[in-house]
């Protein structure tokens, strides 16, 4: 093969230079254009952050461009394509964090979380400085922060609001066992084989007229911070029937009898096949959920 001159080398260099400018031109000029082709009053806006009543550490809604051919546009349009403001309906300033998320499909999530609760708020969603869909949205009423200790009276109507399905076939099947409870048969039996220092992290909760009382037992008990803080949140936002129950601290599951011999009623972030503790969502999830954009 013939080796190639000094000269024919940068011949090809500058080629495939000249080629990759003209690419990245018409690539430019395409992305352009393409942002263009959005039609700011046929795009979505929808999700349950647009909605008052539904309370959450962050609330959140969904933004769908659409072109000017009514089509779903499927492909980023850059992660600041839209401008998004929570303000007081009376034009002062909210104590509000705001982020717009791009997750690279055409799509886009807005997430805000307040710092206070306030009486009526604008959300306004603008693309290149015009209203998109709806916008501005009004939330009339209080809007209350995660930290407002404000709760629904009726847990049926917080069910409703927030969208709940009247049940779950995971809980029914994991609770479907526990036929009758005695509870202070549980709590002794409980106290008995999971107290042992060293080995479990227990913790006994009660919840009486929407307090929550607690009492811990074995050593390595501070992961009790995470099942207060989502029994906490929920306080704040429902007023809780009458309860009791144990959840387990630790890094295993804990209850090994079989459905025939009683098995106490025992709330876990783990579990496996061969027990019978009823699984939970993690606190590593939960805590994400409930810090998220507080920091």
């Amino acid at each position: 093969m013939k080796a190639m001159t000094k000269f024919e080398l940068i011949h090809i260099l500058l080629s495939i230079l000249i080629w990759l400018i003209h690419f990245d031109y018409h690539f430019v000029n395409a992305s352009s254009a393409f942002e263009q082709n959005v039609d700011s009053k046929k795009t979505f806006i929808y999700g349950p952050g647009l909605d008052k009543k539904i309370t959450l550490p962050v609330r959140y809604f969904y933004i769908q461009p659409v072109d000017i051919n009514n089509l779903n546009i499927t492909r980023s349009l850059g992660d600041k394509a839209f401008d998004v403001t929570v303000t007081q309906a009376n034009g002062n300033r909210a104590r509000v964090w705001v982020q717009l998320l791009d997750p690279q499909d055409g799509s886009y999530i807005v997430r805000y979380r307040l710092y206070e609760s306030y009486s009526d708020i604008i959300i306004n969603v603008q693309y290149k400085e015009q209203n998109v869909a709806k916008s501005p949205y009004k939330l009339s009423g209080m809007v209350y922060h995660e930290k407002c200790n404000c709760p629904v009276n009726r847990i049926d109507k917080w069910f409703e609001v927030m969208g709940c399905p009247e049940t779950y076939h995971q809980i029914d099947e994991d609770l479907s066992i526990f036929d009758n409870v005695d509870l202070e048969k549980v709590a002794a039996e409980a106290v008995s084989r999971f107290s042992n220092r060293g080995m479990h992290s227990l913790s006994h909760y009660r919840i009486i007229n929407n307090k929550i009382y607690r009492k811990t037992y074995g050593e390595h008990v501070g992961f009790k911070m995470f099942s207060d803080s989502v029994l906490l949140s929920l306080t704040r936002k429902v007023m809780l029937p009458d309860v009791e129950f144990f959840v387990n601290l630790g890094d295993w599951p804990l209850e090994k009898k079989d459905k025939k011999d009683n098995p106490l009623p025992i709330f876990s972030w783990c579990g496996s096949d061969l027990t019978r503790d009823i699984v939970m969502p993690t606190y590593d999830i939960t805590e994400a959920t409930i810090e998220m954009m507080s920091r």
